[in-house]
C-alpha cells in the first residue's frame, strides 16, 4: 500500500460504491438468459467459447457439443477465457456453469474498479482522484453489463488493470520511496509482467505491450530518474515470456504446432483491409477465390478451412496496393468510429438514439417528435452508456493533460491507450475491441473531476493556495 493519507470516511465511501456496482452487476448478470442464448448459431462467440472450453477438457481433439463443432488442436483464439468458462462446465451443469461464470466476472470487473481507484490515486497523489475513478468504472453501464457476457473483455481488462497497477506502484515506489506490503518492488514487477502475461493469454492484441513498458524503464534509466532499470527491464521480459510461452510449448508437445498466443493476427489484418468481410464462411468464400484448397469430407456440415498465412498476405497487398488512399480511409474511418461509438449498448434494442435524435434535429423539432425520440427501445439505458462515455473521453484528456507534470507514473496507463490504439489501425477495429480503453478514459477522469473539486474548493477559500 502507497504511503497516501486514506482517511475512514473515504474508505466507507469506496466500500459503499463498490458494493453498489457489484449488486447492479450480480443483479443484471442473474436477469440475463442462459442456455437458450448460446445454443447453435445464434450465440455467436459466447456458444464457441463455451463449447470449446468444454470441449478441451473433453479429452478429444475433434467433436461436436451443441451441434457446434470444436477442434482443440487448432484452437486460434488466445486459449485463457476457454480454460476459465471450461473449468466451471467441468463441474457444473450446463445452466449453473454459465451463472457462476457470470458471478466470477462480475468479481472481477468490481476488482476493476478498485483497481481504477489506486491506479488514479498512485498518479494523482491523492485518494480523492481514485474515490472518483473507481466510481466511474463502478457505476459504468457498459461495466455494469459486461460481465454478463461470455466473452473476454471482462476478464482481458482486469488483467491489464491488475498489470499496470503493479506495475505503476512499483514505478512510484522506486521513484517516491513507496512500498507495496512485504512485497519488494522486484516481486512486484515479476508480478506485473505476470499479469500482463495472462492478459495476453487472454486476448493476443496485448502481446507488444510489455515492450512499451521496457522502453518506458529505459527512457526512466537513460534519464538517470531510476537505478538498475536494465536488470528491470530483463526481468519484466523473462517473466512475461515465461508466461505467455506457456500455450506453444503445450501445443509444440501436444500438437507439434508451432503458435505464439493466438492464430488471428492475419485474419484481424485482413478483416481490417476488406470490406466485404462477415460471418466465418463468408470470410472463407472471399479468402478461397483464386486458391487451390482441398475440401474436407464432411463440409457440408462441419468446414474448418486453415487459410495459409501466404493467403493473407496476398489478399491483404492486392487490397492495399489496388486502393491506398481507400485502405487508409477505411482504417480511420474503422477506428474514428469505434472510439466514439460507446460499447454495450446493443442489447438494449437496434435502434440508435444518436440516429433518431438527428433526425429529429434535422427533420422535425417538434416537441411530438422529441416525444417520440425519447420514447425510443432504451432510450434511458442507451443515453447513460453515451453520457458515461463521453464523460470518459472528455474529462480523460483533460486528467491527461493536468498529469503531465506526473508523466513519470501515468505514463504507462496513458501509454496502454495510445498501444491499443495504434495498433488497431491495422488490425479490425471495432467498439468492443477498443473498449479496454475506457478504463484509461475514467481513470483519468477521476483525476480531471478531483483536480476541478480542488480548484473550486480553492476559490471558495475552503483550501489553502498553493504556494
Amino acid at each position: 500500500m502507497t504511503r497516501i493519507r486514506f482517511a475512514g470516511r473515504h474508505a466507507w465511501m469506496l466500500s459503499a460504491i463498490l458494493l453498489l456496482g457489484f449488486v447492479l452487476r450480480v443483479g443484471y448478470a442473474l436477469d440475463q438468459a442462459t442456455l437458450v442464448e448460446y445454443t447453435g448459431a445464434t450465440g455467436g462467440d459466447s456458444s464457441e467459447y463455451l463449447v470449446y472450453g468444454a470441449g478441451f477438457f473433453s479429452g478429444k481433439e475433434h467433436g461436436y457439443i451443441r451441434d457446434i463443432p470444436f477442434y482443440i488442436s487448432k484452437l486460434k483464439p488466445a486459449p485463457l477465457y476457454v480454460l476459465f468458462v471450461g473449468v466451471f462446465q467441468v463441474f457444473l451443469p450446463d445452466h449453473e456453469a454459465i451463472i457462476a461464470i457470470r458471478l466470477a466476472q462480475c468479481l472481477a470487473s468490481i476488482a476493476t474498479a478498485y483497481l481504477a481507484f489506486r491506479l488514479a490515486t498512485i498518479i494523482a497523489g491523492e485518494p480523492v482522484a481514485g474515490m472518483f475513478a473507481g466510481a466511474l468504472v463502478a457505476l459504468h453501464p457498459a461495466f455494469i453489463t459486461e460481465p454478463s457476457r461470455i466473452g473476454t473483455e471482462t476478464l482481458y481488462i482486469f488483467f491489464v488493470a491488475l498489470g499496470l497497477w503493479l506495475y505503476s506502484e512499483t514505478a512510484a515506489g522506486l521513484l517516491r520511496g513507496w512500498r507495496l506490503h512485504r512485497v519488494s518492488p522486484t516481486s512486484a514487477l515479476a508480478l506485473s509482467a505476470a499479469a500482463f502475461g495472462l492478459a495476453t493469454l487472454t486476448r493476443g492484441v496485448a502481446a507488444l505491450f510489455p515492450v512499451v513498458l521496457a522502453i518506458h524503464l529505459s527512457w526512466l534509466g537513460r534519464g538517470q530518474i531510476l537505478q538498475g532499470w536494465r536488470r528491470r527491464c530483463l526481468l519484466l521480459l523473462l517473466v512475461y515470456a515465461a508466461i505467455v510461452s506457456t500455450w506453444t510449448l503445450y501445443n509444440l508437445v501436444s500438437w507439434q504446432r508451432f503458435v505464439i498466443v493466438s492464430d488471428q493476427l492475419m485474419g484481424a489484418l485482413w478483416r481490417g483491409a476488406e470490406t466485404r468481410d462477415g460471418s466465418p464462411q463468408q470470410n472463407d468464400k472471399l479468402l478461397l477465390e483464386g486458391v487451390e484448397v482441398t475440401t474436407p469430407a464432411d463440409c457440408d456440415v462441419d468446414c474448418n478451412f486453415e487459410h495459409a498465412t501466404e493467403t493473407y498476405v496476398s489478399k491483404i497487398s492486392a487490397i492495399v496496393s489496388a486502393d491506398p488512399a481507400g485502405y487508409l480511409a477505411l482504417r480511420v474511418n474503422e477506428l474514428a468510429y469505434s472510439i466514439l461509438q460507446p460499447y454495450g449498448t446493443a442489447p438494449f434494442g437496434d435502434v440508435s438514439i444518436v440516429g433518431a435524435g438527428r433526425q429529429w434535429l434535422l427533420e422535425d423539432r417538434s416537441p411530438r417528435g422529441l416525444l417520440q425520440v425519447i420514447r425510443t427501445e432504451g432510450f434511458a439505458i442507451k443515453l447513460a452508456f453515451w453520457v458515461f462515455h463521453y464523460i470518459g473521453i472528455g474529462f480523460g484528456l483533460l486528467g491527461m493533460f493536468w498529469s503531465r507534470k506526473r508523466w513519470v507514473v501515468g505514463a504507462p496507463l496513458a501509454g496502454f491507450a495510445a498501444y491499443t490504439v495504434a495498433i488497431h489501425f491495422f488490425l479490425l477495429a471495432l467498439p468492443r475491441y477498443l473498449f479496454p480503453i475506457e478504463l484509461v478514459w475514467l481513470v483519468f477522469a477521476g483525476i480531471a473531476l478531483a483536480e476541478l473539486v480542488e480548484k473550486r474548493q480553492r476559490r471558495r477559500g475552503l483550501l489553502p493556495g498553493r504556494g
